[in-house]
């Protein structure tokens, strides 16, 4: 899935967060973050173990909540916005913690 493609799904729920919990769409979102953070993990312990720099120096105990990864993926480019789900989540982090 694209930042675009996830950001149009996500926006119906944003505007009525009350009903968000029970939509479909809200299952899929959830599973899409959940995996966008799982490969970015995969990808920070690959890029340690090549001894390649971080994407992101994110603090210790600090994670990026839901409402920050949207507003960051928001404020994306319009081509940024084009990247598959993890990649634009990947600048997001990088942005909110440089390292």
């Amino acid at each position: 899935m694209t930042v675009d493609s996830f950001l149009a799904k996500a926006a119906p729920l944003r505007a009525n967060p009350l009903l968000a919990l029970m939509s479909p769409d809200y299952t899929t979102l959830k599973a899409e973050a959940d995996a966008a953070t799982r490969q970015l993990k995969a990808d920070g312990v690959a890029r340690r173990t090549a001894g390649k720099p971080p994407i992101a120096c994110i603090p210790e105990g600090q994670s990026v909540g839901i409402m920050d990864m949207l507003a960051g993926l928001d404020a994306l480019s319009p081509t940024d916005k084009k990247l598959p789900l993890k990649d634009g989540y990947a600048r997001v982090i990088a942005k909110k913690y440089p390292c």
